[in-house]
C-alpha cells in the first residue's frame, strides 16, 4: 500500500489497462497537435488529452483505499468527463468544415455548463448535488475498493448536456459520411465508431447494465477507441487527407445543388439553387422538388431540344411549346420528361444521370435551366435519394440560337448562290453557244478568203468562247460540291483511277505520256467526287507538261489514320510566288507556256477533299517535278 500526501493508494489489476489507455490517447493527442494546421486537429488533440486524463484519474480513483483519496481522484476524473463532450462537438464542427460557427464566443458559451458543473463537483461535499457520500466497499478479497453512491441532479443535468453534444457531433459526421469519397468515408466512419464505443459503454454504465457493478468501463473502452483512432490516422491518413466538406464546396459552386430523399422531398439545398429557382432556403427543406418550380415552367428534353423551334431568339419554347410539359418524341413517346425526371419511385440506373431542361418566364426574358439528377447511395450501396445539379444555360441557348441563325443564313446564301450559278450558267451558255455557232459559220463561209490576221482573230474568238463555256461548267460544278452531295461508301481507287485514265486515253496518246499507277487502297468516300478529284489532278498534270512527254505517277498508302495519295508529274512546275495561290478560284499559277484551263481545277479538288474531311497540298520545283498530296481519313466523317 502507498501513502502520499494523505492519500492511500494500492496497485489494482485495472491500473496497467487504464494507464495504457491514457498513454494511447495521449500519444494520439500529441500527433494531432503536431498536425494542428489541419481542420479538426486542435480540437481532436484536446479530446484525446481529456480522455487520457479521464483514464489515468480513474485508475487512481480505483486504486484509492479511503474516501478522501477516492473523492479527490473522482473530482479530478470529472475534469476529463466535462471536457470530452465539448471537445468532441468542436472537432465535429471543424472536421465537417462548419468551423465558421466556431469562435471563442461559441467555445466560451459551450464551456459555461462544464465550468459550472466542475464548480459543483469540487464543492460537492457541501451540497451533494453531484453525487452522494462515498461508501467504499472492498471486493476481490480487498484487492479493489469500489464506491457505492447515488448521482445527484446536477450530474444528470450535465450528463444530458454531454450526451446532446455527443449526439449532434455524431450527426454532423454522419452527414459528412454520405458526402465524402470512399477513403474519407472510412476515416469518418472509424472516428464515429471509436467515439460510439466509448459513448455506448458510458450509457450502459449509468443505466446499470454494466458487467461489473460500480465500475465504469468507459475509460477501459478508450483502449479500443484509441486503436480504432490509430487505424484511422495511420492507415487512412486522418489529418493527412481531410475531406473537403459541404460548406467549402456545395455552398460555393456556381451550379445549384438540391438533395432529395427517397420520397422526393428536399433535404438539402445550396445557395446557388435557391437563387436559380428563386426560392428562400428556410421554405425549401421538406418540400417536394416539383413544388419549388413555378406553375408556368416548361420541361423539354435537352437531347432533342431544337433552338430552331424557338420563339424569341432561341431562349423560349422548345419542341413542345404548345403544352406546359415537353415530351421526348420517339424514345419517350409514352412518358413525359417531367414524369421521368420528377417521379421519385422511378428506377434510376446507377451512374446514368437523368437530364431535363426547364424553361421559365423571368419578367421580359426566359431562362433555361439544365437539370441533371443522379442517385445518392449510402456506404452499403443502398439508395438514399437523388442529387440534382442545376445549371443556367440561358446564355448557351442564346449563343446556339445565334449560331443556328448564322447557319440558316449561310444555307440560304448557299442555296441562293447555287440558284444564281444555275441561272448564270443557263443565261450565259445560250449566248455563248450562239456566238460559237456564228463564229463557226463565219469560219466556214469565209474559208480561204480571210487574210492571216483576221483568221487568227477568228481563232482566238472561238477559243475564248470555248474557254468561257468551260469556266461556266467548272463554276457550276464548284457550287454544287457540298456536304450531303452523296453517300459515303467503299470506293476502289484502283478501279476508279483506271476509269479516269480510260477517259483521258486520247490526250495521253496525243502527248505521248507515261502514267504509272501503284496499287491503290479502297477508301470510304463519295464515288463521283473522288472520280472528279483524280480526273482534275491527272488532267492538270497532262495539260501542264510543257513540250516534253510527261511522266505521271499516282501512288497511295496508309499513314496512321489517313490515306495519303500523291499525283506527281515532270511538267514545267509552278514558281514559288504562285504556289500559295493555286487553290484559289480562277488562279492558274502563271504557267508560262501553257494554254487553256479555267483556273478552277485545283479549287474544285480542294473543295472535294474538304467534303471528305481531308487536306490537299502542292509542292513544286519548276522544271523538275510537281506533286499534289491528298490526305483523307481512313474512317468516314462521323464513323
Amino acid at each position: 500500500m502507498l501513502e502520499a500526501v494523505g492519500w492511500e493508494l494500492q496497485y489494482t489489476p485495472f491500473t496497467p489497462i487504464l494507464v495504457a489507455a491514457g498513454l494511447i490517447m495521449a500519444s494520439i493527442g500529441v500527433y494531432a497537435w503536431n498536425n494542428r494546421g489541419v481542420a479538426g486537429a486542435t480540437s481532436f488533440a484536446a479530446l484525446m488529452a481529456a480522455t487520457a486524463l479521464w483514464a489515468v484519474t480513474y485508475a487512481f480513483q480505483l486504486a484509492g483505499t479511503n474516501a478522501a483519496t477516492v473523492g479527490f481522484w473522482a473530482n479530478a476524473n470529472h475534469v476529463g468527463v466535462a471536457v470530452v463532450p465539448v471537445a468532441w462537438f468542436c472537432f465535429s464542427l471543424q472536421f465537417s468544415a462548419r468551423d465558421r460557427w466556431l469562435n471563442r464566443w461559441t467555445v466560451g458559451a459551450l464551456s459555461v455548463v462544464p465550468a459550472v458543473y466542475l464548480l459543483f463537483v469540487w464543492t460537492n461535499q457541501y451540497h451533494h448535488l453531484v453525487r452522494g457520500p462515498i461508501d467504499l466497499k472492498p471486493v476481490a478479497d480487498g484487492a479493489l475498493f469500489v464506491s457505492q453512491h447515488e448521482f445527484g441532479i446536477v450530474f444528470w443535468a450535465h450528463a444530458a448536456y454531454s450526451y446532446a453534444l455527443m449526439a449532434v457531433g455524431v450527426l454532423l459526421l454522419t452527414h459528412l459520411l454520405f458526402w465524402s469519397p470512399a477513403v474519407y468515408r472510412r476515416q469518418v466512419g472509424l472516428v464515429i465508431v471509436g467515439a460510439a464505443i466509448a459513448a455506448v459503454t458510458n450509457v450502459l454504465y449509468h443505466a446499470g447494465h454494466g458487467p461489473l457493478p460500480s465500475v465504469d468501463l468507459t475509460p477501459f473502452s478508450f483502449t479500443v477507441s484509441g486503436l480504432i483512432f490509430f487505424l484511422a490516422i495511420y492507415h487512412y491518413r486522418l489529418f493527412d487527407l481531410t475531406p473537403v466538406a459541404r460548406a467549402l464546396i456545395v455552398d460555393t459552386i456556381q451550379e445549384g445543388m438540391v438533395v432529395l430523399d427517397t420520397d422526393g422531398r428536399v433535404v438539402d439545398v445550396n445557395e446557388a439553387a435557391t437563387r436559380l429557382l428563386e426560392v428562400e432556403t428556410p421554405d425549401v427543406i421538406g418540400r417536394s422538388f416539383e413544388s419549388l418550380l413555378a406553375d408556368d415552367v416548361e420541361f423539354v428534353d435537352p437531347d432533342v431540344y431544337r433552338s430552331a423551334d424557338r420563339t424569341d431568339g432561341g431562349v423560349a419554347a422548345g419542341p413542345n411549346s404548345a403544352g406546359s410539359r415537353g415530351v421526348r418524341p420517339e424514345s419517350l413517346a409514352s412518358e413525359s420528361i417531367d414524369t421521368r425526371f420528377l417521379d421519385p419511385s422511378r428506377p434510376v440506373d446507377e451512374g446514368v444521370p437523368v437530364e431535363a431542361e426547364l424553361i421559365a418566364d423571368c419578367g421580359s426574358t426566359r431562362r433555361h435551366l439544365r437539370l441533371s439528377a443522379t442517385p445518392v447511395l449510402g456506404v452499403g450501396g443502398d439508395r438514399l435519394g437523388r442529387s440534382i445539379v442545376i445549371r443556367d444555360v440561358t446564355e448557351t441557348r442564346r449563343l446556339q440560337a445565334e449560331i443556328d441563325d448564322t447557319l440558316d443564313r449561310l444555307r440560304r446564301s448557299n442555296a441562293e448562290l447555287e440558284s444564281f450559278a444555275g441561272v448564270v450558267s443557263h443565261d450565259l451558255r445560250e449566248p455563248l453557244r450562239t456566238t460559237e455557232r456564228y463564229l463557226s459559220l463565219l469560219d466556214r463561209n469565209a474559208e480561204g478568203e480571210l487574210d492571216p490576221d483576221d483568221a487568227e482573230l477568228l481563232t482566238v474568238a472561238r477559243e475564248n468562247a470555248q474557254r468561257a463555256q468551260e469556266m461556266i461548267t467548272d463554276l457550276l460544278t464548284y457550287s454544287k460540291i457540298e456536304h450531303g452531295t452523296g453517300e459515303f461508301e467503299r470506293v476502289d481507287c484502283n478501279r476508279l483511277v483506271a476509269d479516269v485514265l480510260d477517259g483521258l486515253r486520247f490526250e495521253i496518246e496525243d502527248r505521248n505520256a507515261t502514267i504509272e499507277v501503284d496499287d491503290l487502297p479502297t477508301v470510304f468516300g463519295i464515288d463521283h467526287l473522288l472520280r472528279r478529284l483524280f480526273q482534275n489532278l491527272l488532267a492538270n498534270a497532262l495539260e501542264n507538261a510543257g513540250e516534253t512527254a510527261p511522266d505521271v505517277t499516282v501512288s497511295g498508302e496508309r499513314n496512321g489514320e489517313q490515306w495519303v495519295f500523291t499525283v506527281s508529274d515532270s511538267g514545267i512546275g509552278i514558281e514559288p510566288e504562285y504556289a500559295d495561290r493555286v487553290f484559289d478560284l480562277f488562279e492558274r499559277g502563271d504557267r508560262t507556256g501553257t494554254s487553256g484551263g479555267t483556273g478552277m481545277g485545283l479549287s474544285i479538288c480542294e473543295k472535294i477533299v474538304t467534303v471528305h474531311g481531308g487536306t490537299i497540298e502542292l509542292d513544286s520545283t519548276p522544271g523538275v517535278e510537281t506533286s499534289v498530296t491528298v490526305s483523307i481519313p481512313v474512317d468516314p466523317p462521323g464513323g
